[in-house]
């Protein structure tokens, strides 16, 4: 079946995952300490209060436009600049966290995998000193998956512009889909590639390793946004209910701490889940070449 190394990938990154479940804490540690940050960007910003009570008549619900043209005072607008700063802030810093427990997962999934023992502190010791290299693999991989998504939607939006034929948007997914499930896999196996390798050019081979196993690729990335949303539905079902209609800061901080082992589950799934399949696809390689030297005589 073309879609085994997928499976393989997939069942041997649950299995790994199963069998050494204490990797799992070092996302969820992750995930517990920016919760609070992300709770109080989640709460209802006051600015945005003001606006909505503002910009309405009590009269006939018309809008009511202040002067100068603008809906926002001063201050309100130096709230929003300052929300924003915070926004950046705290961006960055879940990203290199993130990046921290990225790194630590996979080499310790990957020292599971070669049966060498290990332990959460050096996993997070090495963790950090990664970070910001593994912050950089991933910044350089969204960056050149997103240009290469772009080049079907730039081509389709010419003929478009100059058939003025709206079906080719039917094609244009068609395309992209395929596209999009590709790269999902390979920026999966960035970042093991650079844990083996300790290498960031290295890392970018993930892209013609996807490429060059394609079935085996979308299989992948099919499978594993199937878990992702399975693992975001299950608590979005019952916390919504829990806290319907509440935006205040507690609400929102006891909903992201009930989220978080999920999403410790659905990060270690992705990383170790990559690992996996790169360790399949270049296994797969190595037994192909091995296969041609024997018969060959080579």
């Amino acid at each position: 079946m073309v879609f085994v190394g997928a499976v393989n990938a997939f069942a041997r990154g649950i299995i790994t995952i199963t069998k050494n479940p204490r990797l799992l804490l070092i996302p969820l540690i992750i995930s517990l300490l920016l919760s609070p940050l992300s709770a109080y960007l989640l709460k209802e910003v006051p600015v945005f209060q003001g606006f909505s009570e503002g910009t309405l008549s009590p009269e006939n619900g018309s809008i009511i436009f202040e002067e100068y043209g603008g809906g926002l005072s001063e201050e309100a607008i130096n709230e929003m600049v300052e929300f924003l700063k915070f926004l950046v802030i705290f961006v960055l810093i879940s990203l290199l966290l993130q990046a921290l427990s990225e790194y630590a997962v996979i080499k310790g999934a990957l020292m599971a995998e070669n049966n060498q023992k290990y332990t959460l502190v050096d996993l997070l010791y090495e963790g950090v000193y990664h970070a910001f290299q593994v912050f950089l693999v991933n910044l350089v991989v969204a960056i050149l998956s997103a240009g290469v998504l772009l080049l079907p939607v730039f081509f389709f939006g010419i003929l478009m512009a100059l058939t003025g034929v709206s079906a080719l948007v039917v094609l244009l997914l068609a395309v992209e889909i395929p596209l999009a499930l590709l790269l999902m896999s390979a920026s999966s196996m960035a970042v093991p590639i650079y844990v083996i390798t300790n290498s960031i050019g290295a890392s970018l081979s993930c892209f013609s390793i996807a490429f060059k196993n394609k079935l085996s690729s979308i299989g992948f990335a099919a499978l594993l946004l199937v878990s992702i949303f399975l693992l975001l539905a299950i608590p979005a079902s019952f916390i919504g209910l829990l806290f319907l209609g509440r935006t205040d800061f507690m609400a929102n901080l006891v909903s992201n701490i009930l989220q978080a082992p999920f999403q410790a589950v659905m990060q270690a799934l992705i990383a170790i889940g990559g690992l996996m399949l790169y360790l399949e696809l270049i296994a797969k390689r190595k037994s192909f070449e091995e296969e041609i030297t024997e018969e060959f005589g080579i």
